[in-house]
C-alpha cells in the first residue's frame, strides 16, 4: 500500500481558515508554523504501511518534563504513532524516563542532529522539516521548512542552520516514487532529487563535503539499492558492491564509512566509498532486535538502534570488526506506537 494523501487544512487556536484546497500549504519559512497544519494518512518505514489515521499537527516548542537545566548530550527517540520526540540521558543503563520531549509531532520515522547538536525533525504528518536549537537537549524551535515533495521520513545535515539539509521523502504526495529534497532553513526546499531505481526512499546521509546517499526500496515487493548523489545534486548513481536485500537507515562513521541497516535481515553493513563503488569494510553484523534506523556516537564507540517489536533502544559497541550488544532501555516506549527513529547527540563527525 502506498497511500499518502492530503485531506484537509485544520484550524488551530480558534482561527478557521477558509478556502484551504487539497494542495494548499504554507510557504517555506524560518519562523513559527502559525495557525495552519495539514492532515495526512502517512506511512511507516516498517512494511511501508501504517493503519490509516488522520492526524492534525501543530509543532510546538519543546518543554522539559520538569523545570531543570538540560544536558547538551543525550539520545532522541521517536515513535511513529506518538505525538512526541523523547530525549533520554546519553548513558541510560538505569532505564530512566525521558528527561525532556518535543511535543506536537506526528508520523515521525527518523530524526537527526547536525554537527552542532541542532535537532532536525522530518515531520511526516505535517509536511514540515523543523529545526530545534542545540546542543542542549530539546532546545527551542529555530525554524521550519515546507517539504511539498512527499512524506519526509529522514534527514541529514552537517549544519542545519546555515547549510543544506537533505530530506528523504519516503513516497511522493500522490503515491509516486520516493525522492530526496535539498533544503535550507532560510530558502526552503528548492531542489528535488530523483532516480528511476527508487520506489521508496528510506535512510539518508550527507557527508561533510556535501555528497549524499539514500538507501532505497526498489519495488513494491522489496529489493534495495544505495543511490549516490555527488554534491547532493543531479540524477544520482546506483552504488555497486552493495549487498543488503532490503532498505534501512544510514549513518557515517568518523572515517567516512557508511553504516547501513538491512531491515529485513536485521544486519549492519559497513562500506567505504560508495561513490558509486562500495567496498565492504565490516559486516554483516547481526542486530538484537528489529531495527530500521541506527546512529553512532561522536567518538564512534557506540552504535544505538531502536528495536520496534521489543519497544526498546539497543546500545552496541562499534568497530569495523563487529557490534557487541551492551544494554537496552525502554522507559515510556510502547510497541503499539511503533518506536523507530534515533539520533545521538553529539553525533558522529563522518
Amino acid at each position: 500500500m502506498r497511500s499518502y494523501t492530503t485531506a484537509l487544512c485544520a484550524a488551530i487556536a480558534g482561527a478557521l481558515l477558509a478556502g484551504c484546497g487539497a494542495n494548499m500549504a504554507p510557504a517555506s519559512s524560518g519562523g513559527s508554523a502559525g495557525p495552519m497544519s495539514l492532515r495526512y494518512v502517512p506511512m511507516s518505514v516498517y512494511g511501508d504501511a501504517a493503519p490509516s489515521r488522520a492526524v492534525s499537527v501543530l509543532h510546538q516548542l519543546a518543554f522539559p518534563d520538569k523545570a531543570k537545566k538540560l544536558p547538551s548530550t543525550g539520545t532522541y527517540v521517536t515513535q511513529f504513532d506518538s505525538s512526541a520526540i523523547f530525549g533520554y540521558l546519553a548513558d541510560n543503563k538505569a532505564n530512566k524516563k525521558p528527561i525532556c520531549s518535543v511535543s506536537g509531532v506526528a508520523s515521525v520515522n527518523d530524526v537527526a542532529v547536525d554537527l552542532k547538536g541542532n535537532l532536525i525533525d522530518p515531520d511526516g504528518g505535517s509536511s514540515y522539516v523543523i529545526v530545534h536549537k542545540g546542543p542542549t537537549m530539546c532546545g527551542k524551535e529555530l525554524g521550519l521548512i515546507q517539504d511539498s515533495a512527499g512524506q519526509a521520513a529522514d534527514a541529514s545535515s552537517p549544519d542545519a542552520v546555515t547549510g543544506k539539509i537533505v530530506v528523504s521523502n519516503l513516497a511522493g504526495p500522490t503515491s509516486t516514487a520516493g525522492t530526496l529534497s535539498v533544503c535550507t532553513l532560510k530558502g526552503g526546499c528548492t531542489v528535488t532529487l530523483s532516480n528511476k531505481t527508487i520506489y521508496h526512499s528510506g535512510g539518508t546521509a550527507m557527508a561533510p563535503n556535501g555528497d549524499c546517499w539514500t538507501d532505497a526500496k526498489t519495488s513494491a515487493s522489496g529489493g534495495a539499492a544505495l543511490i549516490y548523489f555527488k554534491g547532493c545534486a543531479g540524477g544520482g548513481k546506483v552504488a555497486t558492491g552493495f549487498k543488503p536485500t532490503y532498505y534501512g537507515g544510514i549513518d557515517l562513521d568518523n572515517k567516512g564509512n557508511l553504516v547501513i541497516i538491512d531491515d529485513m535481515a536485521e544486519m549492519v553493513y559497513i562500506y567505504s566509498g560508495c561513490n558509486p563503488a562500495c567496498k565492504t569494510v565490516g559486516g554483516p553484523f547481526a542486530l538484537k532486535g528489529e531495527s530500521f534506523f541506527g546512529k553512532l556516537s561522536a567518538d564512534n564507540s557506540t552504535y544505538t538502534a531502536v528495536a520496534r517489536a521489543n519497544a526498546e533502544v539497543d546500545v552496541y559497541s562499534y568497530s569495523t570488526k563487529g557490534l557487541k550488544f551492551q544494554y537496552s532501555y525502554n522507559a515510556d516506549l510502547v510497541a503499539s506506537e511503533v518506536p523507530d527513529g534515533i539520533a545521538v547527540n553529539p553525533r558522529s563527525k563522518g
